[in-house]
């Protein structure tokens, strides 16, 4: 942090004595603010003045390699020079303008755009909001009032958010659960999780035993099914890509009821996968697409694209908040900035470079259990080097420590015992090398 820095923070906060110590920072955040998912035993605390792409720096100014993306934020990294080029254009346009409430240009234009890139030529509606679980709410309470109905379908594991109906949907971890009542009727299957199949089957030989329980569900707790809520790679529960037939089976089931299909985006999709939407990995039309995280650019911004119509009647769902003129412009920019330097392909061709270097890393290790991954969205299991069945989530604790303290690799775990590539769609072969030579000697220091 430089002395600018510095000055800005004592004339905000008059008396501030200015420390570069992490620890001192670290301490200070834990007793002002509430307790959230932040590893403060973990990771330093981080520079907010400096860094760039993929690279970010901490108080003490050691620089880390981030495959993390702002868990999915920051699409195209930090401070990408075409985002900041579009915010100085746009820096004096009013940004206070409700968009729920009055007509704004750039709101309308990234609705078309959203639905444009949308899977299916039918009409669609979009509907925004400010985070993935109220995206995901859009959806449920779009479905409630147009089908009235109000039973749903969900998997175990998954993650849809933390608030009201999104949690409902929710089975990820127990503590964002517990004691809280829940807000729908939830007909609940196993998630397909290959390499740990709950019936047994092997990846390619089974006959989706999972498509079959879920029918079974159905038909024990009740076939008045409003939707079908899904991650076509589960992100929370451990990096989890549906095997495309699969998804169709979704689709099938869902059109057999009447119901809608639901595919929650919000961390998979807008072009991590390869493709605009990762359902479209699978050749399937959902009904609603729910996006988030890297939409608003590192604003608070999402949406629930949906058909028409979305609602029976005025003022059925709304909030103060959504697609002010400032985050749209923003939004498009990116979207533009994606298309023009071709960064799906970069997408296609990092995910092969980094999922085989995966595989390489994982040859030479007992603890690397499997390799799995979409586009830019890969999962690396972490077991006992005596047990492949057995996942260790200490040891996965202990190569957290060592990529983050000794390696300079910023990373996150995902499910019990995986760790989470997030790198940005942007992410040159020269970065991925250095992000796999970082995780290989991790690996090699984790016992």
């Amino acid at each position: 942090m430089d002395r600018e820095s510095e000055e800005l923070l004592k004339e905000l906060c008059p008396g501030l004595e200015i420390t570069k110590s992490g620890k001192a920072w670290i301490t200070r955040s834990d007793k002002a603010l509430a307790k959230t998912t932040q590893a403060r035993d973990l990771y330093p605390v981080v520079d907010f003045t400096r860094g760039e792409g993929p690279w970010i720096y901490d108080l003490a100014g050691n620089q880390y390699i981030d495959v993390t993306a702002g868990v999915g934020v920051r699409a195209l990294g930090l401070r990408h020079p075409g985002i900041i080029e579009y915010e100085r254009r746009i820096q004096s346009y009013i940004r206070e303008v409700p968009g729920q409430d009055f007509d704004i240009l750039p709101q309308t234009l990234l609705a078309e755009r959203l639905s444009a890139i949308a899977p299916g030529n039918h009409m669609k509606k979009v509907f925004f909001t400010t985070s993935g679980g109220r995206a995901v709410e859009a959806a449920v309470k779009s479905l409630m009032d147009t089908k009235h109905r109000q039973r749903f379908v969900a998997f175990r594991p998954a993650f849809h958010g933390r608030t009201g109906y999104s949690l409902a949907l929710t089975a990820s971890k127990h503590v964002h659960k517990d004691y809280y009542p829940q807000g729908l009727d939830v007909v609940r299957a196993p998630y397909p999780y290959c390499y740990r199949c709950p019936f047994g089957q092997k990846e390619g030989e089974c006959d989706l035993e999972c498509v079959r329980y879920l029918r079974d569900s159905i038909q024990y707790e009740g076939t008045d099914i409003a939707g079908i809520v899904f991650e076509p790679v589960c992100g929370e529960g451990g990096i989890l890509p549906a095997p495309p037939k699969f998804v169709r089976e979704l689709r099938k089931i869902a059109d057999e009821l009447g119901a809608g299909l639901v595919t929650d985006e919000v961390q998979a999709g807008l072009g991590r996968s390869g493709h605009w939407w990762s359902i479209e990995n699978s050749g399937v039309t959902p009904d609603y697409i729910c996006s988030a995280k890297a939409l608003g650019v590192g604003f608070a911004f999402a949406a629930c694209i949906g058909p028409d119509p979305m609602f029976t009647e005025f003022g059925r769902h709304s909030e103060t908040f959504g697609a002010e003129p400032y985050v749209a412009l923003l939004s498009l920019a990116q979207l533009h900035i994606i298309i023009r330097d071709g960064i799906l392909e970069n997408v296609r061709n990092r995910s092969k470079q980094l999922l085989s270097g995966l595989r390489d890393i994982q040859g030479s290790t007992k603890i690397i259990g499997d390799v799995r991954g979409l586009g830019l969205m890969c999962g690396v299991e972490i077991v006992s080097s005596s047990d492949k069945t057995k996942d260790n989530a200490d040891l996965r604790n202990s190569l957290l420590v060592n990529c983050v303290k000794k390696h300079g690799l910023w990373i996150i775990g995902a499910g019990r015992n995986c760790l989470r590539f997030l790198p940005s769609l942007n992410t040159t072969a020269e970065q991925i090398d250095i992000i796999l030579e970082r995780f290989a000697k991790a690996v090699k220091d984790t016992k």
